[in-house]
This record gives C-alpha cells, structure tokens and sequence, in this order.
C-alpha cells in the first residue's frame, strides 16, 4: 500500500467518477481503474460497488476512506514539517574539558538564540572518550583540543591558545619572565596526565628536544593543578586562558619558556558520513565565525 494509492483513492471518492478523478490527476481513466483494482486487490475486499457502469463507495469503503484521510493528512502535515522536525531533533555535542570552559558557553547562547527550540545535549570528557563517542554515534560532533588523525572524520581548526608555566606569586621564579625548557624540567612539575592535549603539546616538544618529564604531580583536573602551584608544590603547564584570573589576582606567575611556543588547536570534528542538519550547521558556523574572538594567541 503506498501513499500515491491511498491519494489516489481518495480522489475518486471525492470526485464521485474515475473519469473526473483521472482528469483532475492528469491521468487515463484506465490507469485510474488500475490502480483502485491494485488497492482492493491488496486489502482483499471491495472498496466500491459497480453499478451501471458507475462505482459507488460502499460502507467498508466509507470506513476505509476515513483511515485514508487520517493517513494522508498525517503524511502532508509530516512532508510539510520536517524542517521544524530538524530544529526538535536533539543536537549531541561532545567537549574536551577546557574548550567546554571557554568556548562552548558563549558559542551555546549564541545557538540557542536562533534555535531556541533545538535541544542541545552536552558531554565533557577527554578527548578520546570524545572521539570514541564520535565513531559509535552516541553524539553529533565533537570538540577537541589536539591533533587529530586522519581516518572517517572531518576536521576544521576552530580556534587556537598557547600554554605556559605558571608558579605561585611566592615561588623563587615568580620574577623571571622565561625560563629554558630543560631548567623546567629539574622544578617539582604539576602536570595533566598523558594523552590529554595539553599533556601531549608539552610531551612533544620534550620530543624534539630529547627531553622528558618526570611530573611530582599529575592529574586529569587543571583546577587541582592551578591549586597546587599556587600552594607552591611546583610549577604547573597549562592553558593561559585557563589561569588568567588567578594571574590577574596575583596567585600565579605567568613563565615563558624561552625559544618555544607550546600552542594547541580547538578542532570541530564530525564523522564523513554524519548528516549535517540545518541547526547542526548552525553550531558549527557559530563557532567558526567567532575564531577571530577565541583564539588567544
């Protein structure tokens, strides 16, 4: 049973003639009987009495018809709506930690103002935990800080933030503007745990220079980090957005480490075979649109 059938039903029970219905539908009247004989050959009873060369809707074609109108109208109120289907449909965003501090809230308020009606559901996790999610479809999209492989996904570079040490304003470098990267590496070291982003900028520079880091703590909260070095049990590496305000209240020293910068990229990641709604499409450009904003360089 199809839709085109159930329509075409009903245009002859509105016209009361297959010779009008066929002409209203810019069909042949045989093809018109042929499929009204499909129908009742399908639903396995007869929908129309013939008599006299005239066919009359009979009463089990009258109740049919009822279900038909029902059916028809639910279908155009659905081919009509699905736009506003689109904007109900829950948007699934997955966030790394820092990106979800700085950047999600603003880009959200932008979003729900022109989709107020667009339910957004929010996950915060590492950004491993994030792309897994991503390839098992539990969320739309994800945003991450890092590199990220190549593979079944699309990538786009969103915003950016350098990193830097941070010591207590107590600490015996709370004077020096930078330091070498080795002479960081003999200070107690508040570290984020590997494979977190900012975990993996550091690592990778040590990398390069043949170095390596022994933190004296690690942990996958920067706040505990943050408290840590202001407490003065070491030197932290960190986001420097994420600790401007204790460096604006004079907690924390900010340290450059000299001849580097340790830089992270905000990625938006979406699976290649993801289909982009039009509110989906809306967050992405959003945030893109206010690269210029975000990026803290």
């Amino acid at each position: 049973m199809t839709i085109r059938r159930l329509y075409i039903f009903k245009t002859v029970c509105e016209e009361g003639s297959i010779t009008r219905a066929a002409k209203k539908l810019y069909m042949t009247q045989p093809a018109v009987s042929h499929v009204i004989h499909e129908l009742e050959e399908e639903l396995g009873t007869v929908l129309f009495d013939r008599i006299s060369k005239k066919v009359f809707l009979n009463q089990t074609g009258k109740l049919f018809l009822k279900k038909t109108v029902r059916i028809l109208e639910l279908y155009e109120d659905l081919e009509k709506g699905i736009y506003d289907l689109e904007k109900q449909a829950v948007l699934r965003v997955g966030s790394s930690i820092t990106i979800s501090n700085f950047w999600l809230p603003g880009a959200m308020k932008q979003f729900k103002e022109k989709y107020p009606d667009t339910p957004v559901s929010v996950q915060v996790n590492k950004a491993s935990d994030v792309l897994s999610m991503l390839q098992n479809n539990e969320i739309d999209l994800a945003l991450i800080e890092g590199a990220v492989s190549e593979g079944m996904v699309d990538s786009t570079v969103f915003s950016s933030f350098r990193l830097f040490a941070f010591c207590s304003s107590k600490h015996p470098w709370a004077d020096t503007e930078e330091v070498e990267l080795a002479k960081l590496l003999e200070q107690p070291l508040l570290l984020r745990e590997k494979g977190s982003a900012t975990r993996d900028v550091l690592d990778s520079v040590l990398l390069l220079h043949d170095l390596k880091a022994e933190p004296f703590w690690t942990s996958v909260n920067s706040q505990v980090l943050m408290q840590a070095a202001m407490e003065g049990l070491g030197i932290t590496v960190l986001p420097e957005r994420l600790a401007e305000d204790e460096v604006s209240k004079g907690n924390l020293k900010k340290i450059r480490i000299k001849d580097i910068e340790l830089k992270n990229d905000n990625h938006i990641v979406v699976h290649k075979d993801k289909y982009r709604t039009e509110p989906m499409k809306e967050f992405i450009n959003i945030l893109l649109n206010g690269n210029e904003n975000n990026c803290n360089l």
